[in-house]
């Protein structure tokens, strides 16, 4: 079977889609991923075909991205069609209606939610961009054969509006995060993702001040509007504690994390955080690092479960600052907490579980 995977939005080496998702089904069938880069390219990454569009700077011209993910998936000769958000699921369904293939749409955010709190909209239209967005996946998604999510709360949500719902968690790979001996008694504190108010960056600066530990945060700001205004606020706010190393290779992350003492989730209360998990939970977790974390109904149940870290109101420093500095206090403790956190990833929270079930899932489709 040849698939062709389609996203107007994420990168083309994202965690899911390339590293777990595309090579996962390499291994069985022809796969060929087309996503959005800032150069075109048409090349083989671990036996998977990467064609990539160039997609324009300014984010009002993505209709100009879809345009050009559509024709580059039209040329295709697949028999799958596999999307990844709304705007992709639009172009793959006019893909299905044009061919006569296979759907799948693979929705691993509250996409509405998420559409809402793009910068380009004031807040006050924000509800209302939520409501449409809504009803736009709810029309678009009859055209997919199979919708696949990655939490319970999810799939409650998308059953409502289709009979073929499957869970695909977003769990780490086994043999890429994994703990080692670099953990020490003088490594820090570490956040790893999207960097944005909207998940705790200014909580963590100032945790990182009081505790006077040194907090590393991986990953890129999410979007120019909030790179300038924490980029301003540290100019006028300097701490020598926070070190921010943009977006690094996933050999690069794992090292990192071998060299903190715990891992920081600090999500605010918003719509498409209360309900979700974070892949880093996870990844902390196969690391061996106990975490503090937003004290949401998904975290708290998979945090409890495993008795892997101290769940926090993520608005309360205070309280954020008492969790990190028992940790940091009570070593064997912390230690017992990050190897429960590892051994309920090995047992239960891993992608070669949810390979499994992927590659069935394909399987039923011929």
């Amino acid at each position: 079977m040849k698939v062709c995977i389609l996203t107007t939005v994420h990168q083309p080496f994202d965690t899911r889609i390339f590293h777990k998702e595309a090579k996962s089904l390499a291994k069985v069938h022809e796969v060929v991923l087309v996503a959005p880069d800032e150069e075109r390219a048409d090349k083989e990454v671990d036996g998977v075909r990467v064609i990539t569009i160039k997609k324009p700077e300014n984010k009002l011209l993505h209709p100009v991205t879809m345009w050009r993910v559509f024709k580059a998936g039209f040329k295709q000769d697949c028999d799958v069609y596999h999307c990844h958000e709304p705007s992709s699921l639009f172009v793959s369904a006019v893909l299905k209606v044009l061919k006569m293939k296979r759907l799948i749409y693979d929705a691993h955010e509250h996409y509405p939610s998420l559409i809402a709190e793009n910068s380009l909209f004031p807040d006050f239209i924000r509800p209302l961009v939520r409501f449409l967005a809504d009803i736009e996946e709810r029309i678009l998604i009859r055209f997919a054969d199979v919708v696949i999510t990655v939490d319970e709360i999810l799939a409650l949500k998308y059953r409502k509006h289709h009979n073929n719902v499957h869970i695909i968690s977003n769990y780490p790979r086994l043999e890429l995060f994994k703990p080692d001996d670099l953990n020490s008694e003088n490594g820090g504190i570490i956040y790893v993702g999207g960097i944005s108010r909207d998940r705790g960056i200014y909580q963590m600066i100032e945790v990182a001040n009081k505790t006077n530990a040194k907090l590393i945060c991986v990953g890129n700001f999410t979007d120019e509007l909030n790179k300038n205004e924490i980029t301003n606020f540290l100019e006028e706010n300097p701490s020598k504690n926070v070190v921010f190393t943009g977006l690094l290779s996933h050999s690069k992350v794992v090292e990192y994390l071998n060299m903190s003492r715990l891992g920081l989730i600090l999500h605010q209360p918003i719509p498409r955080y209360i309900h979700a998990v974070s892949i880093k939970l996870f990844e902390y977790m196969a690391c061996g690092l106990p975490v503090v974390a937003s004290n949401f109904p998904e975290i708290a149940r998979v945090v409890k479960e495993a008795d892997c870290g101290i769940l926090v109101d993520p608005t309360d420093v205070d309280e954020i600052v008492d969790a990190i500095l028992y940790l940091l206090e009570h070593p064997e403790e912390a230690k017992r907490m990050g190897e429960n956190g590892r051994r309920a990833v090995e047992e239960k929270y891993n992608w070669e579980k949810m390979e499994e079930k992927l590659l069935e899932l394909y399987g039923r489709l011929k």
